[in-house]
């Protein structure tokens, strides 16, 4: 089996565990709720894909409008004790792709990122600049040899201000098949500044 074809495979296995996951989400809810099943779609009409971890009652993917905050995120997980947290924690502003990993003993809130895996199963590119050697080797197109290129220029350039850095190691061809699949990001410290 080539490289392509077992990446496509994960991806769509990640897929698959990921609607188990949000689907047995839904039905636990409505097991729970006034006994009414609100069939809805809105994670196909909403603009930003989230992660929640940290507790095991409320852990995973979430979909939520554009602007949404740390705030919005846990009322639709149906966290409701939420007096503890600071209020610039709860009013964090969300992007597409965030991991917020929640402490409810200590009222803590941490941003990251979702795993490169998850990002390409829900088709969003893979940051360039924090990416593994495995997580590139996911991206079509990116084998260990190509991955392992990456892995040296990022660090000789001491990481990419652009995507197009990789035409220095990469033909035009294989650039063009591989580019959509990757971004640059701003660096945790940066992002803390907006």
């Amino acid at each position: 089996m080539t490289l392509v074809k077992k990446q496509i495979y994960g991806a769509i296995g990640i897929v698959v565990v990921a609607v188990f996951i949000y689907a047995a989400r839904d039905v636990s809810q409505y097991t729970h709720s006034s006994g009414k099943f609100a069939a809805c779609c809105e994670y196909e009409k909403s603009g930003i894909m989230v992660e929640l971890a940290g507790d095991v009652n409320y852990d995973g993917i979430y979909f939520l409008s554009h602007g949404a905050a740390v705030y919005d995120l846990f009322k639709k997980a149906g966290l409701d004790n939420l007096a503890g947290f600071k209020k610039i924690d709860l009013g964090r502003v969300l992007h597409a792709g965030d991991r917020v990993v929640c402490d409810m003993d200590k009222y803590l809130v941490a941003l990251g990122d979702v795993a490169a895996s998850v990002r390409l199963a829900f088709g969003m590119p893979v940051d360039l600049n924090k990416a593994t050697l495995e997580e590139l080797m996911l991206v079509p197109g990116i084998g260990r040899k190509t991955a392992a290129k990456i892995i040296r220029l990022r660090e000789e350039k001491e990481g990419f201000s652009g995507v197009d850095a990789l035409k220095q190691i990469i033909k035009e061809k294989r650039y063009n098949r591989i580019k959509d699949y990757l971004y640059v990001g701003f660096l945790p410290l940066d992002r803390e500044k907006l």
